[in-house]
């Protein structure tokens, strides 16, 4: 039997936030040396004074780990593997503040949500205009994170931050980590070497833009829905005529999926059968929108439609909803709309 590969010597986690910070423990627990990049806050300052915390909510137990922490690459070492965990709408700034270690060769791996920036780039028929405008308007992120640099994780486990310092795990272990080009390089064994402790379980993958749009389909309807609603998930899929809306959304998606070779086996009403049995539970878009923070809008919704519309996929239904959230986002932070 062949051993897996020795842990990464020195990864830093970029964005140590709910999902960070569990990797950052699975990565200790594996036996890495972990450091921390985040925004200066709270949140970093406690981690930085007094350690980050990471508990199970299960088991009621946890550690505290004392990680190496700073807001600039040049507070840390220069790491082998760069794990960026940040939503999608602030990825961009996450990579310019790796762009250092960028120029050094340092491998990365990004855990998000969502179309990502890279997929159209992976796809021959899109190999003349490869930008995926609705997440990388000017291709910037394409430049800073081509295919060939980056892998892509896949996060299906919750966890949320308590308070600055500390992180809970609240319920599932699964982590799915590919290439962007497909098959199974030696880099994601390692990396999947990397966070075999802890609190995850991760898994390689030879596809990981199918299970991408598995995702996708489970968040694209029921997220903006319940951000425009704030309704649960229960009160969504209880009435109707929301839940038809949300069927809707879903066929459209998969619709889309289905042009770009992405097929799935589940129909809409098999899926939104599976998240009615999750009980009434808050969106992670509608938390967002409890907290008022930015919605991660563009990459679940607004990419989807671009994709329709350069694939001819109809998609009437995605157009309305994305219009009104969008159009909602706009007043609440005081943006001004355009003419039209």
């Amino acid at each position: 039997m062949s051993q897996l590969p020795a842990p990464a010597h020195r990864i830093a986690v970029v964005g140590p936030g709910a999902v960070g910070a569990t990797l950052a423990g699975a990565l200790a627990a594996s036996g890495a040396e972990v450091c921390l990049l985040g925004r200066t806050g709270p949140h970093l300052t406690a981690i930085a004074e007094q350690g980050l915390e990471v508990r199970s909510a299960e088991t009621g137990t946890g550690a505290r780990h004392r990680f190496p922490a700073g807001s600039d690459t040049a507070q840390l070492p220069v790491p082998d593997l760069a794990v960026i965990c940040v939503k999608s709408q602030h990825l961009l700034a996450a990579a310019r503040s790796i762009g250092a270690w960028l120029d050094q060769g340092v491998e990365v791996l990004v855990v998000a949500n969502g179309v990502p920036w890279w997929l159209l780039s992976t796809m021959g028929q899109f190999a003349a205009d490869p930008i995926l405008r609705a997440v990388d308007p000017d291709g910037e992120l394409l430049r800073l994170l081509p295919p060939e640099r980056v892998m892509f994780g896949v996060a299906y486990f919750s966890s949320i931050v308590d308070e600055p310092g500390r992180v809970t795990h609240v319920s599932g272990t699964g982590l799915i980590i590919g290439d962007p080009a497909g098959g199974i390089s030696d880099r994601v064994t390692r990396c999947t070497a990397d966070l075999s402790a802890g609190l995850v379980r991760p898994e390689s993958c030879a596809d990981i833009a199918s299970v991408i749009w598995e995702k996708l389909l489970g968040n694209v309807s029921l997220n903006p829905v319940s951000a425009l609603t704030g309704a649960t998930v229960v009160d969504i899929l209880d009435d109707a005529a929301v839940r038809q809306v949300c069927a809707t959304m879903l066929d459209e998606t998969a619709s889309v999926g289905a042009a770009l070779g992405l097929g799935s086996t589940m129909t809409a009403d098999e899926r939104l059968a599976i998240s009615r049995k999750l009980g009434p539970f808050r969106t992670s878009m509608l938390q967002d929108t409890d907290r008022n923070r930015p919605l991660e809008l563009d990459a679940i919704v607004g990419a989807v439609r671009e994709l329709a519309h350069r694939t001819g996929v109809p998609s009437p239904t995605l157009d309305t909803v994305h219009g009104l959230l969008t159009l909602r986002e706009h007043i609440r932070h005081g943006v001004e709309t355009p003419a039209g």
